[in-house]
């Protein structure tokens, strides 16, 4: 599961994957390159302040719920898939959700 919905970050390019996928647990991002217009390219600090806003959208939505790491400086969102029942419609529903609450926020 955590193979497809890394498939689904990779193909929207407003997303990148930041770390290699680690077992079930998928660490992802809004990329720099989609904030470009809206502040400096290599602001790292905005772009971590965007992602942090943007996890806490989707928390406070009520319908699923992420963490958020920090490596090297990054700011990053966690998707761990772990549960036995979890299906690809559960996967397409999360991605859904995420992708409505970054369509608002870009």
């Amino acid at each position: 599961m955590a193979k497809h919905f890394e498939g689904l970050i990779s193909m929207d390019e407003r997303f990148e994957i930041v770390v290699p996928r680690i077992f079930s647990m998928v660490c992802f991002r809004v990329s720099p390159l989609a904030l470009q217009n809206r502040f400096e390219f290599d602001d790292d600090a905005r772009v971590n302040e965007f992602n942090e806003k943007l996890l806490e959208s989707i928390n406070s939505s009520g319908i699923i719920h992420m963490t958020h790491t920090m490596v090297g400086g990054i700011y990053m969102i966690r998707f761990a898939i772990g549960a036995p029942l979890t299906d690809y419609p559960h996967i397409a529903n999360a991605w859904d959700v995420i992708r409505n609450h970054a369509n608002v926020m870009l």
